[in-house]
């Protein structure tokens, strides 16, 4: 009370021709301690963090709203066709950079080591509902897994992934 009342004083006077440093008050901070005969009252903080992970999509045939009928210079080449091998059970969030919704139920995750993962939706789910990209929370351990994580469409949509396939392209030459 005393250091507020000093403050509004010094505030106050006139402004002399040298100024004198006036020291900081320390900060007014009340703590009420519960008395030891008060057992039913208690004290609690809670601290939460949350970490929210956007992953962008790229355009493909399913979400590429705006192409038109005609053609364009990539109709000419070759389609790229993927085979699908085992993948990891979980992959570390930091290395996925982007996705693509390829397949109905799908989608395939593009790593920062250029490799594609295809991501199956759990049943109900579908690509299109992300072709926006998607949201992942973060968890303890980095990564996402399937069976255990759920993907955020910027839709509202949530959807966990049953299984991961890593997609190798195949080169044709049967030509």
């Amino acid at each position: 009370m005393l250091t507020a009342a000093f403050l509004w004083f010094a505030a106050a006077a006139p402004v002399a021709d040298g100024t004198v440093p006036v020291a900081a008050p320390d900060p007014l901070v009340a703590v009420v301690v519960p008395a030891p005969d008060q057992g039913s009252s208690f004290w609690q903080v809670v601290i939460e963090q949350q970490l929210i992970i956007r992953v962008p999509a790229r355009r493909s045939p399913i979400n590429n709203f705006a192409a038109g009928p005609g053609s364009s210079g990539r109709d000419t080449d070759l389609p790229v066709v993927w085979k699908e091998k085992k993948a990891p059970k979980c992959i570390a969030m930091r290395n996925i950079m982007g996705m693509q919704a390829v397949q109905r139920d799908s989608i395939d995750l593009i790593t920062r080591q250029k490799q594609r993962l295809r991501a199956q939706l759990n049943r109900g789910c579908r690509a299109l509902d992300f072709y926006a990209g998607f949201y992942m929370q973060g968890s303890k351990d980095g990564r996402l897994c399937e069976d255990r994580d759920q993907i955020h469409a910027r839709t509202g949509a949530k959807c966990e992934i049953d299984k991961f396939r890593l997609m190798v392209p195949v080169r044709d030459d049967d030509d």
